[in-house]
């Protein structure tokens, strides 16, 4: 993980203005018209995808914030979940509608520029379009995984002579494709080039165009698209991860292989990206609590209970004499039962002010470890694709399954530490306050904790538990991992709630629900066959718009 963002990143504002909205003349208008694309170097466009696939303020404020962090048990919100909080799916998600009139067209007219070059000179951008394969790889990827079938193969061509009409990939076709294209690419970037090659440089926000970390970003994601078809294709996943981890000298080995954008703090200042009004889950605080999780800072902030402001309250009677500072990190309830119960509310969600000042018993999350300019911060964004962490617990997770002969043990380990010490940078980066920098000691006594140590009778339940606390800035993998394992649950180690409302459990939503096509849009009859074709997957659920079915991969 190196910081290439210094110069590059200012010009965000010009490259966000090539996000255009997601109507379908805008769709039609990009697909058709050649004069949209202008003579600019290539490398450019690949600045751009990466700028919008990490500046999705609407994504952040939305999907995140309001839909899966809450779902998920990550943070509530003031008072605490509401009764139908999980029946609400208002402005979710953008990142299909990204797709079509961003990434997607983007990194292909990187490669439409590179064929207008003269002939002689296509040679030298062989490395740059095998890069620009595995960021629009992964992007595909990222949609389906909630969407399912995809038009992908014929899409982003219209205006260079393809169809209007793409037709749609199952996401069991579509994952195969992805998977055979990252493939190429690790091989394509491996092979020795006749001629110099034009790096990407300071283009490549997340790399600098290095083809070596580039190949085990994309080993990295071929590793986890075979877990995401484990159930499905389990002949095919152990081919591809077999080849994936026996590619020695081309796997990840530390936190700085990590394939993540390190960014100023303008990528992520606007105003959806602000966390404000987010509180700290229960069960989550509850855990790092119980086990000195030392992450527990960089996630969420203490409470306004210091013991100068107990004395404040004190003084001035709102306090009973001799109340002194206790555990600073409250959780907020997240059963929507709990937190409209009047005994819980008066005890945690009141608040008690004094000289204008508002003293809170509960803690929100750390706003600037997802908005570093929060509050007139200055810090540095860290914006992970595929960390270092998580292709250890992905590896400690096939160890503990008996898919390789790995040792589960040592890559949870791994796992844990490269964890608790990339949220250790990412704190002091993203300058935190109320922030204590990790010290010698605290992960090995964390490792030694009864419940976190390894025990091999719960061992998929561990690493499950400890990638989903690694995921608190990647809510959407958090969510995968908890429909792809079953943990956490509310009798694993780390205990989720069971929430309800009107004492009934409430349902967890699995997918984006899909829009139903109107006659009259473009491509409607192949929307319409993919859905038809998706709808015969007894999991799929009651039609396109329930959100409470499954895609393609997920099964129980």
């Amino acid at each position: 993980m190196k910081i290439y963002y210094k110069k590059m990143l200012l010009c965000l504002a010009v490259s966000c203005a090539m996000v255009v909205s997601c109507d379908d003349q805008d769709y039609v208008d990009a697909n058709t018209n050649p004069d949209i694309l202008t003579e600019i170097p290539p490398e450019n466009q690949f600045l751009n995808a990466t700028i919008g696939i990490h500046s999705q303020d609407f994504e952040a404020y939305y999907d995140f914030y309001r839909r899966i962090m809450p779902w998920m048990q990550y943070v509530t919100p003031l008072t605490g979940n509401p009764e139908s909080f999980t029946l609400g799916f208002g402005n979710f998600s953008y990142r299909y509608d990204r797709l079509y009139n961003g990434i997607g067209n983007v990194l292909t007219d990187l490669e439409m520029l590179v064929k207008k070059l003269p002939e002689e000179d296509q040679s030298k951008y062989v490395q740059m379009i095998q890069i620009s394969h595995i960021l629009k790889s992964y992007y595909a990827f990222y949609v389906s995984d909630i969407y399912g079938s995809l038009a992908y193969t014929e899409a982003f061509q219209a205006r260079y002579g393809g169809t209007m009409f793409p037709k749609y990939e199952s996401q069991q076709e579509l994952f195969a494709i992805l998977d055979a294209d990252l493939k190429a690419s690790v091989s394509g970037l491996k092979e020795t080039q006749p001629i110099q090659q034009i790096s990407l440089g300071s283009f490549d926000q997340y790399y600098g165009g290095d083809p070596a970390a580039w190949i085990k970003a994309a080993n990295a994601l071929r590793l986890k698209l075979a877990m995401r078809i484990l159930k499905r294709e389990e002949t095919k996943a152990k081919t591809i991860i077999q080849e994936v981890l026996n590619d020695a000298g081309n796997l990840m080995e530390s936190n700085d292989d990590g394939w993540v954008l390190v960014a100023a703090s303008g990528i992520t200042s606007g105003g959806n990206f602000n966390p404000d009004g987010l509180r700290a889950s229960k069960p989550l605080v509850d855990f790092m609590l119980d086990y000195n999780d030392p992450r527990i800072d960089a996630f969420f902030a203490p409470n306004s209970y210091s013991q100068a402001n107990i004395n404040i309250l004190i003084a001035a009677g709102k306090l009973d004499a001799g109340t002194t500072e206790t555990n600073r990190y409250v959780g907020s309830f997240t059963s929507p039962d709990d937190a409209a119960n009047e005994a819980i509310q008066k005890q945690y969600y009141r608040t008690r002010s004094e000289n204008n000042q508002i003293y809170d018993t509960l803690s929100l999350i750390q706003r600037r470890l997802f908005q570093p300019a929060f509050n007139v911060g200055t810090g540095l964004n860290y914006l992970p694709v595929i960390s270092y962490a998580e292709f250890c617990f992905m590896r400690a997770e096939l160890a503990a399954r008996n898919i390789t002969t790995e040792d589960a043990e040592e890559f949870y380990n791994k796992g844990v530490t490269a964890s608790i010490e990339w949220y250790n940078e990412v704190a002091i980066g993203a300058a935190l306050t109320n922030y204590t920098p990790l010290t010698g000691s605290q992960i090995t006594n964390y490792l030694a904790e009864p419940g976190i140590a390894f025990d091999s009778d719960i061992a998929l339940e561990q690493i499950a538990s400890q990638a989903f606390i690694h995921y608190f800035k990647q809510p959407s993998e958090g969510w995968a991992t908890w429909k792809r394992t079953g943990y956490p649950n509310t009798t694993s180690v780390l205990a989720l709630t069971d929430m309800k409302t009107s004492g009934v459990s409430l349902p967890i939503p699995r997918r984006a629900p899909l829009d139903i096509p109107s006659e009259g849009i473009p491509n409607y009859q192949n929307i319409k066959d993919a859905y038809d074709a998706m709808a015969t997957d007894s999991g799929f659920g009651q039609g396109p718009t329930d959100a409470f079915g499954r895609v393609w991969w997920d099964v129980e």
